[in-house]
């Protein structure tokens, strides 16, 4: 084959590797990423514990070739709502009887207050404790009232056999004893009035107090949810500006890669937030051509 064949030959395959993103990248090149994306990860870590109030934990990153960087993290927060979501309504037992077995139930929010321990978060754990706290202390005003309603339906039903007693007696005994019976049947029957009126007025106070048991658990539960959404909006943010104050540092990092952010822990669903940033648009955010709510806006977003 002539010389001039085989240079042509040559050429032509350096031109094809160098086109062909299938080609690895050099050793130098990966070292480069490696220590930008470093640097990258302390300053994301650094935001993202002043932005969110020490919520984010186990920052860490690695590089997809020819794909681009990912960063992943978890995010505490959302396992108290979820605890506290977990947590059963407790039905209001039948009249009179009451069943303590579903009153128990609300007994499992005091045990978790037991269980929540986080020396990072100690302000929040102090709040959630505090809430937790006076929601067994609202249990334990519906359980003193049902457990008084308990002891005056036992009462009614000693006084309702008495008074059953009293009327088989009757007929046995002469005239003289059957009016001693007589005024003790009538003084049952007022006790047993009185008695079914206090257990009435407990019954209506068991259920009052029932309702603001719920009441005051749907509020928190109202609280914990905007709490979440102000700590994704707060993630979010500082992910955001990090990428334009910052992102500049990745400019090893080809310009057609990505910048991915695998955050953990963020819902209930257990399913990872997934935000995918082109270096492209990072760019763009660098040097002031768009703002960060805008680089926001145009990253890819999923749960996965």
């Amino acid at each position: 084959m002539p010389k001039n064949m085989i240079a042509s030959a040559v050429l032509l395959l350096c031109g094809v590797a160098t086109m062909n993103p299938v080609f690895a990248q050099s050793s130098d090149e990966l070292d480069k990423i490696q220590r930008e994306v470093g640097i990258m990860e302390k300053i994301l870590t650094a935001a993202l514990k002043q932005d969110t109030d020490n919520k984010v934990s186990n920052v860490s990153a690695s590089y997809l070739q020819h794909q681009g960087v990912v960063f992943s993290f978890d995010v505490r927060g959302s396992r108290w709502s979820t605890i506290f979501a977990s947590v059963p309504d407790a039905p209001l037992p039948p009249m009179p009887d009451i069943n303590f077995d579903e009153i128990s139930d609300i007994e499992i929010l005091g045990d978790h207050v037991q269980v929540i321990s986080d020396a990072v978060v100690v302000k929040t754990q102090e709040a959630y404790q505090h809430a937790m706290e006076m929601m067994r202390e609202s249990a334990e005003q519906v359980r003193e009232v049902a457990e008084k309603e308990r002891d005056i339906s036992r009462e009614i039903r000693d006084l309702e056999r008495e008074k059953r007693d009293i009327e088989f007696e009757r007929r046995h005994d002469k005239e003289a004893e059957n009016q001693a019976l007589e005024q003790r049947k009538k003084e049952l029957q007022a006790s047993i009035k009185e008695l079914e009126k206090e257990q009435q007025t407990l019954s209506l106070k068991q259920q009052r107090l029932r309702k603001q048991l719920a009441e005051k658990k749907q509020a928190r539960a109202k609280e914990q949810q905007q709490q979440m959404m102000a700590l994704t909006n707060s993630v979010n943010n500082s992910i955001a500006l990090s990428l334009c104050d910052y992102g500049s540092g990745l400019r090893s990092l080809p310009d057609n890669e990505h910048v991915s952010v695998v955050i953990r822990g963020l819902d209930q669903s257990k399913k990872d937030h997934i935000k995918v940033f082109k270096k492209a648009d990072i760019k763009q955010c660098v040097v002031g051509n768009i703002k960060s709510s805008q680089l926001l806006e145009r990253a890819s977003s999923y749960v996965f």
